[in-house]
């Protein structure tokens, strides 16, 4: 009698304890999981099973193969075969300089990026002398061979992880370090020429580097964007300020009296990303993404931020407004003098005969006055997801001619959010659970043509497949729900083909399949078993329910009375605290979302008579599988 009233107590303290972790919001949870059973990840090792981690991804300049840097050296796989394996390239540069044992002949790959000139590939090699850098060509379509042209020695070294870009013959990039010998900011390199930023003991991280030509030889402008740290101690002021740069690229340097090898057109804006009139702002810039328009005014810059509370917001700019600030030419300090032409930050043919005013004017690295604001409100998560990466896509469906914006977001745990972009809140898709543990992501590459996105953690690179539509069920409904602009259904199934088929990515209303569809199509249930379970006397008893959408509500229905369920992780338990007569009959579990219900189970149970001593073992083993699914 002491046991049974111990398990009942026992059994009540998991009921609570489950319903109380059940319960919360559905808008700012992942509406479904996906793991490594259902998702048909791809984990691409070597070709001897080996995994590598640390790898930085870049996709080469002609959109094929994807190349992955990192301490133990350069690799290379086709995406667009069935099973692509990391096979290591052969390049001249990468190969050891010397046999003597008491030379250091280690080297790094301390900077990796899409290629140039018709190359696939563009990286830098630092040794303890020196870095070369070097545009890198294939010798042959299948051949893992390279070799190194158009090789020059960097003067400052830089790491793989710093932003960069090639312009023709320039190289910009960036140092963030302050420990290192070099000033922290952004560079330029030819061949026979050189810019470096002022020396200033600011630290400073940057993100992303953005370049466009425009159409005539003054047009040439290049954006970093980046943090700096504050440096007022006021305890109430952030820690970090986020900027954006502008340089023009026809900057030769100044005189040789001031600035000379220096920015001479070297203008500066803050980024605000929050909420002003709730005087909340996100100033610790952590990650960008870039959807390049055909005009280069209507491009828009997706940035992730992070404040002093360590919530995460994403903020939108578009390119236009951002030239609008710089072209303003209004600075946060009083000019001492009025410029008339050019005016300070302005693109000239010949930057070292500037007047020494504005030169002088340009070496107080000039801040504008206006600040740099997001075109919409910033996506803001209330569940405080720590977010670390951000990729974007946009996807127009080929029948309605709609388009619909898509991100991917990285968290500190390893898992990749899916996220439906929408201007009243942020639909979040699914969460791809993609390694076996907790890990850290180093590095994403969406590949735009395919829908594949790779990511690299410290152990392994994996990739998901975006238009894997059979996650979301095998009837119309549960495809049109699912709101994912990689999926709708083609009479047949859910699938990423979208010219005649039938999707409601904004709403997700369930009442768009019934038009056109014939009725043998549509969901009768799969959980129907005509086979009745049999349960002893007395004894306590669960049904479970599988969660298919953590959006969804559950509820068992026993003859003709609903009873609700207890949602975990893994499913909706229904108890049966003893078992008798009134318990036996036909159980349904139904889950209703948006409006649509679904029957996920269909169980039939029924009383044998058997003793409560043996009815014990099996409220015993309900209980283990409850603590296993709690703890």
């Amino acid at each position: 009698m002491a046991f049974r009233e111990a398990n009942t107590l026992l059994l009540a303290l998991i009921w609570m304890t489950v319903f109380r972790v059940s319960l919360g919001s559905h808008h700012f949870t992942p509406r479904i999981k996906v793991n490594r059973e259902n998702g048909a990840f791809l984990t691409i090792n070597t070709s001897n099973g080996h995994m590598i981690g640390n790898l930085t991804l870049i996709q080469d300049s002609h959109r094929v193969n994807i190349y992955a840097g990192g301490p133990q050296g350069l690799f290379m796989f086709d995406p667009r075969i069935k099973h692509p394996t990391l096979t290591k390239v052969k390049l001249p540069i990468l190969e050891p300089e010397c046999m003597n044992s008491s030379t250091n002949c280690k080297y790094e790959i301390s900077m990796l990026k899409e290629g140039r000139n018709g190359n696939p590939l563009f990286l830098c090699r630092t040794t303890e002398h020196h870095t070369n850098c070097c545009d890198v060509e294939r010798l042959g379509i299948s051949s893992s061979e390279h070799k190194q042209v158009n090789c020059f020695i960097l003067r400052y070294p830089t790491q793989i992880n710093e932003p960069s870009v090639h312009v023709d013959d320039s190289l910009y990039y960036t140092i963030s370090d302050l420990g290192t010998d070099f000033p922290s900011g952004l560079y330029r390199e030819t061949r026979d020429k050189y810019i470096f930023p002022l020396a200033r003991e600011i630290e400073q991280r940057h993100v992303k580097i953005l370049a466009n030509k425009g159409n005539g030889s003054l047009d040439g402008k290049v954006y970093s964007f980046y943090i700096e740290k504050n440096q007022n101690q006021n305890s109430d002021l952030p820690q970090w300020i986020p900027r954006v740069s502008q340089i023009c690229m026809a900057d030769l340097g100044g005189s040789k009296a001031m600035l000379q090898f220096r920015w001479t057109s070297m203008l500066t804006a803050r980024l605000f990303c929050g909420d002003e009139k709730k005087r909340l702002s996100y100033t610790e810039l952590l990650d960008v993404a870039v959807l390049e328009a055909t005009e280069w005014e209507n491009t828009m810059i997706y940035t992730l931020f992070k404040n002093t509370y360590n919530l995460r917001a994403v903020c939108i700019y578009k390119m236009s407004d951002i030239i609008r600030v710089f072209t303003s030419n209004t600075f946060t300090a009083a000019e001492k003098e009025p410029f008339s032409s050019p005016r300070p930050g302005e693109c000239v043919q010949n930057s070292p005969t500037l007047s020494s005013n504005i030169l002088k004017f340009m070496d107080s690295l000039p801040e504008l006055e206006q600040w740099i604001k997001p075109v919409r409100d910033p996506v803001v998560f209330e569940n405080n997801y720590h977010y670390t990466h951000i990729q974007v896509d946009t996807l127009v469906n080929r029948k309605s001619g709609h388009s619909h914006h898509v991100l991917f977001m990285s968290l500190d745990n390893g898992n990749v959010h899916k996220i439906l972009d929408q201007e009243d809140k942020p639909f979040i898709i699914a969460e791809y659970k993609l390694f076996k543990s907790r890990t850290h992501i180093n590095s994403m590459l969406l590949d735009r043509v395919t829908k594949k996105l790779f990511v690299s953690s410290s152990t392994e690179v994996v990739q998901i497949d975006l238009s894997n539509c059979s996650i979301y069920g095998k009837d119309c409904k549960s495809c049109v729900i699912a709101r994912d602009p990689y999926c709708s259904w083609d009479s047949e199934e859910c699938s990423a083909d979208d010219r005649s088929s039938i999707q409601d990515v904004t709403h997700g209303s369930h009442t768009t399949c019934d038009d056109g569809v014939p009725r043998t199509d549509r969901f009768r249930g799969e959980g129907k078993t005509d086979v009745p379970e049999s349960v002893p006397q007395y004894s306590k008893y669960y049904l479970k329910c599988p969660v298919e959408s953590y959006h969804a509500s559950y509820s068992w229905h026993h003859q003709d009375s609903r009873k609700d369920c207890v949602s975990t992780e893994h499913g909706c338990l229904l108890l049966i605290d003893s078992m008798s007569e009134k318990d036996e009959g036909d159980y349904q579990c139904i889950a209703s979302e948006n409006g649509y219900q679904k029957t996920l189970v269909h169980q039939k149970l029924q009383m044998n008579g058997a003793s409560e001593t043996r009815a014990t073992r099996v409220s015993l083993a309900c209980l283990l599988f409850l603590i296993s699914v709690i703890c």
